[in-house]
């Protein structure tokens, strides 16, 4: 095959058509061509693209957003917890390499970038080489999973957390939910904790009612089978998830718990609603003989969580890649020594014993 000849898209285009989709069967859900029809809604969306004789055979999809500091990033589509370029399967390693390289040339300098890439793709490889040779700094993020021959799921954990998870179904009922019903607990939690969500839901809420009806997610919550519980609060739900599934994986993907008493009007939630929640997860992933994958950990919380409450034992690594851009480098160098100037300047020495005086007066109330 000759050069592949380069074109880049922006929004522009007839996605729909034959010579827009890529060959690629075993493409984890989150790079699918369906997947990405819906993250081109979004006006944040990009996408670069290498074809050849009129047919797409790579593309990189990506958002572009702004920070307080007005620094431009570019990231993985909206709510896609794996990204970067999409490749031909069709193709020789050597024609792979070649159309990675051009995806990442095209990407402009004035912007700083990070994609979580799977590494288990056959060409990672040629993708780590390829980001590397393009100036990307190389990292890993753990993720747990766990395999279908594993077997029984409350079997193999510990006997303090099968206690767990049993008491918490006598407890709580799960119940399947749809998009709109997940979306609103999720928001609704988000507000009582006084947070924001940093994609947007109106597309979270699209992905959901997409691969519900594609059949391959199920979005589930849990509620107190007491009715007095439920009269009491103004969600019915203690928890609620949603994962998805590829040929292969089955991902951990969104999750909520309701915020608590003091968050939020009623009564606590169940302590163990999340437990219960991913062992029907990963119940329902072995039952389809699929790897559980807690879809990456970002957080230590989110490390206990996984290991010692899932009971998630092998580790993974998805491959990270980051490129600052002038602004981002001099930010990241000065950002510290910035806060430390302003946190010693007047103004921020009043403001904090304005802070102090309103904490110990609320102190002895």
């Amino acid at each position: 095959m000759s050069a592949p000849g380069i074109q880049s898209l922006l929004q522009d285009g007839d996605f729909s058509s034959e010579s827009h989709r890529i060959a690629h069967p075993d493409l984890p859900v989150f790079n699918q061509d369906w997947w990405i029809d819906i993250a081109r809604s979004s006006p944040d969306f990009r996408e670069l693209k290498v074809s050849h004789a009129h047919k797409v055979v790579g593309r990189l999809p990506f958002v572009l957003s702004r920070n307080r500091m007005g620094l431009t990033r570019g990231c993985d589509p909206h709510w896609s917890h794996l990204g970067g370029p999409i490749v031909d399967q069709r193709l020789s390693r050597s024609e792979q390499a070649g159309v990675i390289r051009s995806l990442l040339a095209q990407l402009p300098r004035w912007v700083s970038y990070c994609f979580i890439c799977d590494s288990n793709l056959s060409y990672a490889d040629l993708v780590r080489k390829a980001f590397r040779d393009a100036g990307f700094r190389h990292s890993t993020q753990i993720t747990y999973i766990r395999h279908p021959e594993e077997g029984d799921v409350l079997g193999s954990r510990k006997a303090k957390h099968r206690g767990h998870i049993k008491r918490a179904a006598k407890s709580l009922e799960c119940v399947d939910i749809n998009a709109t019903e997940f979306v609103q607990f999720f928001k609704m939690n988000l507000k009582a904790r006084g947070k924001r969500s940093y994609a947007p839901l109106d597309a979270m809420s699209r992905l959901i009612e997409k691969t519900l009806a594609r059949q391959c997610a199920r979005a589930i919550a849990v509620k107190p089978r007491s009715c007095d519980a439920l009269d009491a609060r103004r969600s019915p739900y203690d928890a609620a998830i949603v994962y998805v599934w590829d040929n292969t994986r089955c991902y951990y993907w969104l999750s909520s718990l309701r915020a608590s008493s003091k968050e939020n009007q009623g009564s606590n939630p169940h302590p163990d609603a999340i437990k219960l929640l991913a062992f029907e997860a990963m119940e329902h992933a072995r039952a389809m003989n699929l790897t559980f994958d807690a879809d990456g950990v970002a957080t230590p919380g989110a490390e206990n969580l996984y290991r010692n409450m899932f009971g998630l034992r092998t580790e993974q690594h998805r491959d990270v890649f980051q490129r600052e851009n002038m602004l981002e480098r001099f930010y990241q160098q000065y950002r510290q020594k910035f806060r430390t100037m302003v946190a010693g300047s007047p103004v921020q020495q009043v403001l904090n014993l304005n802070v102090g005086l309103r904490l110990s007066s609320r102190n002895q109330e």
